[in-house]
């Protein structure tokens, strides 16, 4: 399961989300914490994605990618494993 994580400086609710893309995103303000975000969110893949969101937001930064989406926004997803 492809995951990335989408932190924003806009006052947002959280939000787990597939993409059309087949990713599944999860959303939040960058001052929430990802392990109450993860219980306040609703997915039918929560469950199954819960480890993974925190082993991509804790692994070290040569393991994660970072999209600047704009000046708010960015996206971390795991590098592409050749």
């Amino acid at each position: 399961m492809e995951l990335e994580i989408e932190l924003t400086e806009n006052l947002i609710a959280p939000s787990l989300t597939t993409q059309p893309n087949g990713l599944l995103r999860l959303s939040f303000h960058w001052h929430d914490k990802i392990e109450q975000v993860l219980e306040a969110v609703s997915h039918p893949l929560r469950e199954a994605a819960h480890d993974g969101f925190l082993e991509l937001w804790s692994c070290d930064e040569s393991s994660r990618s970072f999209e600047q989406v704009n000046e708010m926004t960015v996206l971390i997803r795991s590098k592409q494993r050749d």
